[in-house]
C-alpha cells in the first residue's frame, strides 16, 4: 500500500518535473548504462574523426597550394634555365667565331710580317749589292759625267724613286703589320671578354640548374606529402563511416532497451515481499548508487536504486541483485575503469558518500519515485539521439523510462 500511494505522489511530481524538462526547463542527465557509454564514446570518437578529417583535408589544401606554387617556381627555374642555356651556347658560337676571326687575323699577320721582312731583306741586299758591286761608285761617277743639269737631275731622280720606293713599301708593309697586330689584339680582348662572360653564363646556368633540381625535389616531397595526407583523409573517412555504423547499431540497441523498457511495464511483477535482499544486496546497490548518482540530490540517488529493484521484481530480468547489477551491458560503471564499480564497491565507497546507503534500503523496502521504470539515461543523450519523449520521469540529472 505505501510503495503504491508513493508511487502516486512521485508519479504526481514527475510530471511537473517532465512539463519543466518540456518547456525548456535546463534539466540535464547523465546516462548509466553501457550503451550510453558506448554511444557517447562512439560520438566522441566520431567528433573527433570528423574534426581530424576537417583538419586533414585543410591541410591538404594547403599542400597542393604549395605543391602549385612549387610548380610555378619550378617552371620559371626551367624557363631561367633554358634561357641560360641559350645565352651559354649564342656566346660560345660567338667565342668560336671570333676564334676564327683571331686565326685568320693571325695567318694575315703571318704573312704581312713574311713579306715585311722579305722587302726589308731585299732592301738591304739590294743596297750591299749596290756597295759590293761598285754601283754607288758608278752613280756618283755617273752624277759627275753629266754633261747638263738635266741629265744630272735625271739620274739623282732615278735613284731616288728607286730608294724611296724600296723605303715606302718597307713602311706600307710595317703599317701593315701594326694595323693587323692591333686588330688582333682587339680580337683577343674581345675573346676575352666572350670567355669570361661564358664562365659567367655557365656560372648563372650552373646555379638554375640546382636550382631546378632542388625544386624538383620538393615538388617530389611535397607530392609525397600530398598522397600521405590523402591516404590518411581516406582512411579516417572509412573510420567515420565505420563509427556512424556503429553508432546506428547502438541507437538501435537503444530504440531495443526502449522497447523492453515498454515490454517490462506490462510483464508480470513480482512483489517486494517475494524478494530476499541481503545487506550484501544493499552493499552492492549503494556502491552502484554511488557510482551512478552521488552528485544527486537523494531523489535523483532513490531514483536510480528503484530502477535496480525494479528489475529485480520484473520477470524480464534476473531476480537477484547480483544478476540485475552485473547483467552484460546494463551499468557502464560495472565495466568502466574511469567510474569503477567494481573499485568502489571493494572500498565500499558508498559508506563516505551521504545517501547512497539510505536511497539502497528505502527502495529495497518498496519505495520508488519511477513508478516501475528500468532504465535510465541522460536527457543531453536522449536530446542527442531524439528519444526525449520516452522519458517518464525527470529527477534530478536523469531520465527514467
Amino acid at each position: 500500500m505505501i510503495r503504491k500511494n508513493l508511487s502516486k505522489i512521485y508519479k504526481a511530481l514527475s510530471i511537473v518535473l517532465a512539463l519543466s524538462l518540456l518547456t525548456g526547463g535546463g534539466l540535464h542527465l547523465y546516462a548509466s548504462s553501457t550503451t550510453r557509454e558506448e554511444l557517447n564514446n562512439a560520438q566522441q570518437q566520431a567528433n573527433e574523426v570528423q574534426s581530424q578529417i576537417t583538419q586533414g583535408k585543410e591541410d591538404l589544401e594547403n599542400l597542393e597550394n604549395e605543391r602549385d606554387k612549387i610548380s610555378g617556381q619550378l617552371s620559371n627555374y626551367n624557363d631561367q634555365l633554358t634561357e641560360a642555356v641559350n645565352e651559354l651556347n649564342d656566346t660560345e658560337q660567338a667565342i668560336d667565331k671570333k676564334e676564327l676571326e683571331i686565326a685568320q687575323k693571325q695567318r694575315e699577320l703571318d704573312t704581312a710580317k713574311g713579306i715585311e721582312e722579305k722587302q726589308y731583306n731585299d732592301l738591304v741586299a739590294h743596297m750591299q749589292y749596290m756597295y759590293e758591286s761598285g754601283l754607288t761608285q758608278s752613280y756618283l761617277n755617273l752624277v759627275s759625267e753629266s754633261t747638263s743639269l738635266t741629265d744630272f737631275l735625271n739620274i739623282s731622280e732615278y735613284v731616288e724613286q728607286i730608294s724611296a720606293y724600296d723605303t715606302r713599301m718597307l713602311t706600307q708593309f710595317k703599317e701593315t703589320r701594326e694595323f693587323i697586330e692591333a686588330e688582333e689584339a682587339t680580337l683577343q680582348t674581345e675573346h676575352e671578354a666572350l670567355e669570361a662572360l661564358r664562365a659567367s653564363q655557365e656560372a648563372n646556368r650552373t646555379k638554375v640548374s640546382n636550382l631546378v633540381s632542388q625544386t624538383q625535389n620538393a615538388l617530389s616531397n611535397k607530392e609525397g606529402e600530398i598522397t600521405q595526407k590523402e591516404n590518411e583523409v581516406t582512411a579516417q573517412e572509412e573510420q567515420l563511416a565505420t563509427i556512424k555504423d556503429n553508432i546506428a547499431a547502438l541507437q538501435q540497441k537503444l530504440a531495443e532497451e526502449i522497447r523492453l523498457s515498454q515490454e517490462a511495464a506490462n510483464a508480470e511483477w513480482r512483489d517486494i515481499s517475494q524478494v530476499t535482499i541481503t545487506e550484501e544486496d544493499i552493499t552492492m546497490l549503494a556502491n552502484l548508487i554511488y557510482c551512478e548518482a552521488r552528485g544527486e540530490s537523494y531523489e535523483g540517488k532513490l531514483a536510480v536504486a528503484s530502477v535496480v529493484i525494479n528489475r529485480i521484481l520484473s520477470s524480464k530480468y534476473p531476480d537477484t541483485m547480483a544478476g540485475v547489477i552485473y547483467q552484460k551491458s546494463q551499468f557502464a560503471p560495472v565495466t568502466s575503469t574511469k567510474n569503477s564499480f567494481v573499485e568502489a564497491l571493494a572500498y565500499d565507497k558508498a559508506a563516505n558518500s551521504s545517501g547512497c546507503y539510505e536511497a539502497a534500503r528505502e527502495a529495497a523496502a518498496g519505495i520508488t519515485n519511477v513508478s516501475n521504470c528500468v532504465y535510465f539515461q541522460t536527457l543531453a543523450y536522449l536530446e542527442r539521439v531524439e528519444r526525449l519523449h520516452v522519458v517518464r520521469y525527470a529527477i534530478g540529472n536523469h531520465g527514467f523510462y
